[in-house]
């Protein structure tokens, strides 16, 4: 049953999450981590804009600081247009980027409860996917080493699906408008390589309620004719092209900039799949230290200043989640998981061959890895599903056992060492100048 006034406490449970992760901003500290491009270089860029918007100058064109000086916005020092500047005008920077931060992730959160309640789940099974996608690694993590355009797109995505929802599938004439606000929000992030993420996502996600049918909160399943389906996925295009040129602001200077850029026409694929994510550090979407993090790090991508975890209990209610009766919805999420996590791997399957071929724009990035913030929506929405059957009575003994088992025996293994005797011979299973000392 829904409780009274559920939006609020749904908001107020993201917010206890969201402080949780960043209690340290409490006590006026910079969640940063020290060895961070953020820390290193990004707070000075922010910290520079800052300067001349109190001051009255605008933001700044030219950056004189580095190298003999480089254009500002054409080489996209950091969120220079995305609202989060205001922060910045009224507060020292450190601090406007780590609440920045702060808020975000609380959205992350809340973006994707709202979502789930649109499609028709109930207040818990919502409440507990929202929980999963803020709190795991993929979505918390982009905290220490500040990837804030990441973070922002991460909590972004959730809402521009809602918003499709309203759009396609119940013929809201606003959402498109709305729409448009979130994609330019999205362009000026500015985060291209997860911008075009975000809107493949969003893009499968329209075709499948524009064709497939989708569901309303009262359980109605709606089917649209073809007529009506194309009319509002042209809609839906419209207002992406829209928020698109909200951007240009952005993007316009970094068109002209571009044939001075080291990516300039792209680059080879071995560039393109530089930061892939090593099949072995999947079993850190379990166990979050397994291959380290930062000085501890022992894996193939030299650097690691994020988690990919996704949680135990998360991973165990998206497992009840694959036999949900939500039949197309169930399956969509778990196409999405498979080819994300695929995307992801990058180098390390022969799938991403077809992904550099076919998709525009994949020459021009180089951390295939980032995908995953796609894969943890997927868990949390399969983990939403598998919360509404656990409520149902309808997660065996078998299954639950089973996941016991299985944590047992994975504590039993580290308290052996066999699991750091396994990670040793993984990282010595490779040799080369990335290769890092296991600690």
């Amino acid at each position: 049953p829904l409780p009274r006034r559920a939006t609020l406490w749904a908001a107020a449970t993201y917010a206890l999450a969201a402080l949780a992760l960043g209690w340290p901003a409490l006590v006026g500290k910079f969640l940063v981590n020290p060895r961070s491009d953020q820390f290193i270089a990004g707070y000075a860029f922010r910290g520079y804009a800052g300067t001349t918007l109190k001051a009255g100058e605008g933001f700044p064109l030219w950056n004189p600081y580095l190298f003999g000086g480089m254009p500002y916005v054409a080489a996209m020092h950091g969120d220079i247009f995305y609202p989060t500047f205001l922060l910045r005008m009224i507060l020292p920077t450190d601090v406007a980027m780590t609440w920045s931060f702060m808020i975000h992730a609380f959205l992350a959160g809340f973006f994707t409860y709202g979502f789930l309640r649109a499609w028709g789940l109930g207040f818990l099974p919502s409440l507990i996917g929202g929980v999963a996608y803020l709190m795991g690694g993929p979505i918390a993590a982009y905290v220490s080493p500040g990837h804030d355009g990441k973070l922002y797109i991460g909590a972004l995505f959730p809402l521009a699906l809602w918003l499709l929802l309203f759009g396609i599938r119940d013929g809201r004439s606003w959402a498109w408008g709305a729409l448009s606000l979130v994609v330019g929000l999205a362009v000026l992030s500015p985060h291209p390589q997860l911008l075009q993420y975000m809107l493949l996502g969003c893009g499968a996600f329209a075709l499948y309620i524009a064709f497939a049918g989708a569901q309303t909160p009262n359980g109605d399943i709606v089917r649209l004719e073809r007529s009506v389906a194309l009319k509002r996925l042209g809609l839906a295009l419209g207002a992406v092209a829209l928020g698109g040129l909200m951007g240009a602001i952005q993007y316009l200077p970094v068109r002209e900039y571009v044939p001075f850029s080291p990516r300039s026409g792209g680059r080879e694929y071995e560039f393109a799949t530089q930061y892939s994510f090593p099949i072995e550090e999947l079993f850190n979407t379990y166990l979050p230290q397994f291959s380290g993090i930062l000085n501890s790090y022992w894996g193939r991508n030299n650097i690691h200043l994020h988690s990919e975890y996704l949680g135990a209990v998360a991973l165990f209610l998206a497992g009840a989640g694959l036999k949900s009766g939500r039949r197309g919805f169930r399956w969509f999420w778990i196409g999405t998981l498979i080819v994300s996590t695929l995307w992801a791997l990058g180098q390390y399957t022969p799938f991403y061959r077809l992904i550099y071929a076919v998709v525009p724009g994949t020459p021009y990035f180089r951390a295939p890895s980032t995908m995953i913030f796609i894969a943890a929506f997927s868990v949390a929405v399969l983990a939403a599903l598998g919360t509404e059957r656990l409520l149902a009575g309808k997660v065996s003994r078998t299954y639950a056992l089973g996941w016991l088992g299985f944590g047992l025996a994975v504590a039993l293994l580290a308290s052996v060492g066999a699991l750091t005797n396994m990670s040793k011979v993984i990282a010595n299973s490779w040799a080369g100048e990335y290769q890092m000392t296991l600690i």
